[in-house]
């Protein structure tokens, strides 16, 4: 694409969006981007606009909320603009710009998980969780989810450990949607797991119910913390504020699924030691 064309379609209204949410993030009172084409950055300008009326007619605490949102949109916005200017201008020589491309499709698919985070809680808030209640087979689609980590363990030397109390587990339940849970949960877990650890994952059965456990051995969240990690965009200083490439979402999300099958999920966690989050299915009919 000449650099023309590509400034004139990508560059300049990636600026103009990036410091929206700077602005968004600082004040309250910022006029609406205008842009209204329909594409990736049409849609993440409408994003934008979005939180910023949000933000406007909000009380003081959503305000701070809020603002947090943008605050996340921001931070990959100006690292992708930062990036990509330094190509356009030269700062960044050819033999560099694969490096830093990478790092442009990181933060790109960074703000598209935070997306696809938002859209997911907001249909959950408009219509509640739907769920296509089926009977299937719990083991397999624990042992599928964890092998999609096999990269990401083997970078921290990371190992994962499963066990099941049968060959066969069959529950009643959303098979797609406890396979979110079980991604986030495992994504959660490596991302704060000590290099060289071992992560577990344990299925066991009570009466009805099946319970599913997945435990790290890592930094842990302090006690004062632990009844604020469902909160949406929530991140503590001490520990889940170091992870930069999260949205926050992911436990909320979490929570929602595993409360509208009417289960329940807990979590015990002991800073620099570890943290287990175990929840329950309902067992299939026999």
């Amino acid at each position: 694409m000449p650099a023309g064309v590509f400034f004139l379609a990508f560059y300049r209204p990636l600026g103009r969006i990036t410091d929206a949410a700077a602005k968004y993030t600082d004040s309250y009172n910022h006029p609406p981007l205008e842009y209204d084409h329909d594409n990736e950055l049409g849609r993440l300008a409408a994003s934008v606009n979005y939180l910023a009326e949000a933000v406007h007619n909000s009380e003081d605490s959503q305000r701070k909320f809020l603002s947090n949102i943008s605050h996340d949109f921001r931070s990959p916005l100006t690292s992708i603009k930062g990036y990509v200017e330094a190509i356009l201008d030269g700062t960044i020589p050819p033999e560099m710009q694969e490096k830093y491309l990478r790092i442009v499709v990181d933060e790109t698919e960074r703000l598209n998980k935070l997306t696809e985070g938002l859209l997911t809680l907001n249909t959950f808030d408009d219509r509640g969780v739907y769920l296509e209640m089926t009977d299937f087979d719990l083991v397999p689609i624990i042992r599928s989810t964890a092998d999609l980590f096999e990269g990401a363990c083997q970078k921290k030397n990371l190992h994962i450990k499963i066990f099941f109390y049968a060959s066969s587990i069959q529950v009643h339940a959303d098979r797609g949607k406890i396979q979110q849970v079980l991604y986030n949960l495992l994504d959660n877990a490596i991302k704060f797991s000590y290099s060289g650890s071992v992560l577990l994952i344990r299925v066991y059965g009570q009466k009805n119910r099946i319970f599913v456990s997945v435990k790290d051995h890592g930094e842990g969240i302090a006690k004062e913390h632990l009844p604020k990690i469902w909160d949406r965009f929530y991140k503590s200083d001490a520990s889940r504020g170091r992870d930069k490439k999260g949205t926050g979402l992911g436990l909320s999300i979490v929570k929602e699924i595993i409360h509208a099958h009417g289960q329940n999920i807990n979590v015990v966690s002991t800073q620099n030691v570890g943290t287990e989050f175990t929840f329950s299915l309902q067992r299939a009919a026999l």
